[in-house]
């Protein structure tokens, strides 16, 4: 048998795929899938962190394979009337030197090379999960976002910095958001860990899609309220093992305190937001 760490490195390669700089997560679908999408993309691209560079290969299905895999998330509540939520996520992918396609989106690779690597990214945008019984979001409509963008990374090998935007392409907000991260990869024994810290920005249209109220959707129980373009440290954490030759388990956490302008938002409850989840994943 392959050495555990070197497995874990080729297997990784397997789950490779996009983040919707996310979180949370997801419109027809609620914030709950939403988030449970954007950690399945965050299951495969940690995962990534720990594959070896590859090379650009000449054909777009090029060393393609499959994924597939389940995991239990929970995530905090952040609208009022909202609980703190755990559920059961499936996982199913295919990926190849230069493609991702899975329930996150589709990603190109477009750039993967020594030390540097570019992905254009398309997939479904943040979209906010109100509580259906609580009349205080009665009358709000909100529909399913489409997001385009990109995402890079440089590996300075003790430590990697990465960061990306989106923008909405569907018309539904018509905002965007950007990331920046730094982190570092390491392997303890037989346990891979990927530890970073960075920073989230979101202008006044996507804020305002997931916590305003305009002024005509403002009546006796809500007031109008603009929240503006915010900035959000966080924090967020990624083990994987490997269990067989073709299965890796993978523990995941995120933390963001949320700003203040959000906090004040007659539709929040005024906690942070927090995500912890744990995966199974086999690719064939």
């Amino acid at each position: 048998m392959d050495d555990p760490a070197d497995r874990i490195l080729d297997l990784s390669q397997a789950a490779c795929a996009s983040t919707s700089p996310p979180s949370q997560t997801n419109s027809i679908m609620n914030r709950d899938t939403y988030m449970k999408l954007r950690y399945i993309g965050l299951f495969a691209t940690t995962a990534a962190l720990f594959c070896p560079t590859w090379a650009v290969a000449d054909g777009l299905f090029s060393n393609g394979n499959f994924s597939i895999g389940a995991g239990v998330l929970s995530s905090s509540g952040i609208y009022k009337g909202e609980k703190s939520e755990a559920g059961f996520f499936p996982f199913l992918s295919y990926d190849s030197d230069r493609l991702h396609v899975g329930f996150d989106g589709i990603g190109l690779h477009v750039l993967n090379q020594d030390n540097v690597e570019l992905t254009l990214l398309l997939g479904p945008g943040d979209s906010p999960d109100f509580p259906n019984k609580n009349p205080l979001f009665a009358g709000l409509k909100r529909g399913t976002p489409v997001d385009a963008g990109f995402e890079a990374a440089y590996d300075f090998d003790a430590f990697y910095v990465a960061g990306g935007a989106m923008v909405d392409v569907s018309s539904e907000h018509k905002g965007y958001q950007a990331e920046a991260k730094i982190g570092s990869e390491f392997m303890l024994g037989e346990v891979g860990i990927d530890i970073g810290a960075g920073a989230r920005f979101r202008d006044q249209k996507l804020n305002n899609f997931l916590y305003g109220v305009s002024a005509a959707e403002a009546n006796g129980l809500r007031s109008a309220y603009d929240v503006g373009g915010t900035s959000e440290p966080f924090v967020d954490m990624t083990v994987s093992y490997l269990v067989s030759d073709d299965v890796i388990l993978m523990g995941f956490m995120e933390y963001h305190p949320l700003d203040k302008k959000v906090h004040g938002s007659p539709l929040t409850n005024g906690k942070d937001s927090y995500s912890v989840g744990l995966g199974l994943i086999y690719s064939f």
